[in-house]
């Protein structure tokens, strides 16, 4: 059986999939021989997600200023000026989203 490349998986199906990989080395289901074959493929799809996530964490941290000023032009009333004449503001706030690969 041939295995889809993990970037080649909806988020959601490399997940199940990690998950069942995970579950049948933590039930010991995987016979020896295949063990590292297994142990890889969590690998792979690990690192792919964890691409994923870091790519829309920087995606959200690009876009928050335009969301904050959008806000900000409601609360004040006035039109939202667009990024590229809005006045220079202090820098974007970054946020923490832990360790945790995803």
């Amino acid at each position: 059986m041939s295995e889809i490349p993990p970037d080649q998986l909806t988020y959601v199906q490399a997940v199940e999939e990690l998950n069942g990989i995970i579950g049948e080395l933590d039930d010991g289901l995987v016979d020896v021989d295949a063990l590292t074959v297994r142990f890889q493929r969590a690998i792979d799809i690990m690192e792919d997600l964890d691409g994923r996530i870091r790519r829309a964490r920087a995606k959200v941290d690009e876009l928050a200023p335009r969301l904050e000023a959008i806000s900000r032009a409601a609360t004040d009333g006035a039109p939202a000026a667009s990024p590229a004449t809005a006045a220079p503001e202090q820098s974007a706030p970054t946020y923490d989203y832990g360790d945790e690969p995803f």
